[in-house]
């Protein structure tokens, strides 16, 4: 019992909060229902991936729909979960009025016949763009976010009502983590068309606390027009990284955080475009980004047949796991990359898992 003390107070006794290493990842599972195409096909085999990952703590977007969120939710693989509430509204004067959508609609009966689903948005695009341009902004807007209905569906809709955003106001968003987390909370962000919010919670990760924030900020769009009088869709993301790093500077305590998500915003990396590099710097101001900097490759990429049939799809490197003030190494890994068929408008095509690969870094200390 001596030795064992005088050993004890030479040498000390392991930490109880040593730091271990940790892993983080960051993965959008396209579970866009009517515009990534597959989307309920792919659900299962999604979402088992991504409870297969080994990761401590997981940032999971598009998984808009209540049904696909229930895969992820209570597992054994990631027993803590959280998922901002859908926040729908509908306002009760109709968006279409004095038959704005007449043209459009007579355009997609005839030239958006027999497309499914899946098909819709594209096809609107390209057979029908000029009429979907001429429509007033609100009218545009509630057609927007009702995407996934028939044009039948969605005339209805928008005649009757004005819906603001998609999936019944969900926000697709997710943190899963291994360990326990406290402290969660949401901070909605200004959008048009899908909601945008970010999530926080602290992460009880083993060697210490961690502030984790989880978001999915507005797309900008080539093809698809802004639906409102004023602004684009760049300077709307912009006001969303002005609002998250803000927030993100109140709410971290624990003296070090991680940001995950798909930015939709990256810089150029040999072989990849960038896309609204503008936005980027305000983003990653002051963090550290291990897998741009150690690998570089696309992640939303026109090898990925799935993205590849998006018209805004080049290869960019969009989805990322930002570091704040952590000290050690990082070891990094591309997600899910591999090719895989699919099943949309039942017919099996090549695709992957998601239109995105996913990102992993792994922290060492």
């Amino acid at each position: 019992m001596r030795m064992l003390l005088l050993l004890t107070l030479l040498f000390g006794c392991p930490a109880a909060d040593e730091a271990e290493p940790l892993t983080f990842a960051t993965y959008n599972l396209g579970l866009a229902v009517g515009f990534v195409p597959g989307a309920n096909e792919r659900a299962p085999a999604a979402t088992d991936a991504t409870l297969a990952l080994e990761a401590d703590v997981v940032c999971v977007q598009e998984v808009w729909e209540t049904e696909h969120v229930a895969l992820l939710e209570g597992t054994e693989a990631f027993p803590h979960t959280f998922f901002g509430a859908p926040q729908p509204e509908v306002g009760p004067e109709p968006a279409c009025v004095g038959g704005d959508e007449d043209n459009l609609l007579e355009c997609m009966e005839v030239d958006c016949a027999d497309a499914c689903t899946d098909e819709l948005p594209q096809c609107l695009l390209d057979e029908c763009a000029l009429d979907f341009l001429l429509l007033e902004d609100n009218c545009m807007r509630c057609m927007q976010a009702n995407v996934g209905g028939t044009p039948e569906e969605i005339r209805d809709t928008c005649t009757a009502e004005t819906t603001e955003y998609s999936y019944g106001g969900a926000f697709g968003t997710g943190i899963l983590s291994k360990h326990a987390m406290s402290g969660t909370e949401e901070l909605l962000l200004e959008s048009t068309t899908s909601r945008r919010s970010v999530l926080h919670a602290v992460v009880a990760a083993p060697g210490g606390d961690v502030d984790v924030f989880c978001t999915h900020l507005t797309a900008v769009f080539s093809l698809i027009p802004y639906p409102r009088p004023e602004g684009d869709w760049d300077t709307e993301q912009l006001g969303q990284i002005t609002d998250m790093r803000a927030w993100m500077a109140d709410r971290t305590t624990t003296g070090r955080a991680v940001l995950m998500g798909d930015m939709n915003t990256g810089l150029e990396t040999p072989g990849v475009d960038a896309e609204v590099p503008e936005n980027y710097a305000p983003l990653a101001d002051g963090l550290e980004n291990p897998y741009r900097d150690q690998d570089g490759r696309c992640t939303f990429c026109d090898d990925n047949a799935i993205s590849s049939a998006d018209s805004d799809a080049t290869g960019r490197l969009i989805d990322h796991v930002f570091f704040d003030r952590f000290e050690g190494s990082y070891s990094v890994e591309r997600l899910f990359d591999e090719p895989m068929p699919i099943e949309s408008c039942g017919e099996e095509l090549p695709g992957a898992l998601s239109d995105h690969y996913g990102v992993q870094v792994t922290w060492s200390p």
